[in-house]
């Protein structure tokens, strides 16, 4: 239940991520700027809902907003080497390559959100 709530927050998040892109690279923005704007704005959407729906963790947000970030970067870094490869290497149209990009990323940032950022203090591993 708790990744299907994930998708569904994080569905908002990547469809706001993607609208961004979309529309800057419309634009006239480099694809990797556009997906820089994008993912920034998906990922501070997903994390607020993430946190409060999907995890339901008030506590610490400060503390878990920069773990959300750090996983987002982990996310953002392959999300950017995979959008590359597809655009430059295989030659795919840029939006769907993004598209393609997507689900590796969301499986990926899942697992480490669980995993780190949304942890609970009861379930934290003692030192």
């Amino acid at each position: 239940m708790q990744f299907i709530l994930y998708c569904l927050c994080g569905g908002l998040g990547v469809s706001s991520d993607y609208l961004v892109y979309h529309l800057s690279i419309s634009s006239g923005m480099w694809y990797q700027a556009a997906n820089v704007l994008g993912y920034l704005t998906g990922t501070l959407l997903s994390f607020t809902l993430n946190r409060i729906i999907t995890f339901r963790q008030r506590d610490r947000v400060l503390q878990r907003l920069a773990l959300f970030l750090g996983v987002a970067t982990v996310g953002y870094t392959a999300s950017a080497i995979l959008l590359w490869l597809l655009v430059e290497q295989a030659g795919l149209d840029k939006s769907l390559a993004k598209l393609l990009t997507l689900p590796m990323v969301v499986v990926l940032q899942f697992a480490l959100n669980r995993r780190f950022t949304f942890q609970s203090a009861q379930a934290a591993p003692a030192n």
